[in-house]
């Protein structure tokens, strides 16, 4: 028996030292962790601290840009005013064309694009020489000759000859369809 007390004593050493050795691994897991967090931190901070902020704009620069973005602005509402100046609206036209044996309606506005804003005066002057040559010419059209796009591209080549023969210090420069409905 006395030989059974002893085996007994070394089994329970035996396995008191296995079940500590648990507890030491999961401080050794903890503390590795908590080293590549640190070193991950302090190498995140040394980079971030390597780099270089961009540099600011002088105050000199930010007027200058603000100045180049006000003439292009400035550039771009001459143009457009220019434009305006330079568009003559008719009043619709409303005109039977043939098509499909039996006669439609062509409602028609129009902008006349001049090549200088003194045309617009004579164009006023002319006005019902150049709506009557417009009207005949949009009434002499069948259906089938204006409904697709070089139909169309036609029918605007024709009206800027028509007005363009009527007129003595300028020209037109394009025809803009502001509205084209067939019923």
């Amino acid at each position: 028996m006395a030989k059974d007390k002893g085996n007994e004593t070394e089994a329970e050493q035996i396995e008191e030292t296995s079940s500590g050795g648990g507890k030491g691994g999961l401080v050794m897991i903890i503390a590795a962790a908590l080293i590549s967090l640190g070193l991950g931190a302090g190498g995140a901070f040394f980079f971030a601290s390597q780099q270089q902020p961009p540099p600011a704009q002088t105050v000199q620069q930010t007027i200058e840009a603000e100045l180049a973005a006000e003439k292009a602005a400035a550039k771009q509402r001459a143009l457009t005013e220019d434009f305006k100046e330079r568009l003559y609206g008719l009043d619709p036209f409303v005109v039977n064309v043939t098509g499909d044996g039996y006669n439609r309606f062509l409602k028609l506005r129009v902008e006349l694009e001049t090549t200088d804003s003194d045309v617009k005066e004579e164009i006023d002057a002319r006005l019902p020489q150049v709506r009557d040559a417009l009207i005949v010419l949009l009434s002499s059209k069948q259906l089938s000759d204006i409904t697709d796009f070089e139909g169309k591209a036609l029918l605007k080549e024709d009206m800027l000859e028509r007005v363009n023969d009527l007129l003595d210090s300028g020209q037109v420069r394009s025809i803009l369809f502001t509205e084209f409905v067939v019923q």
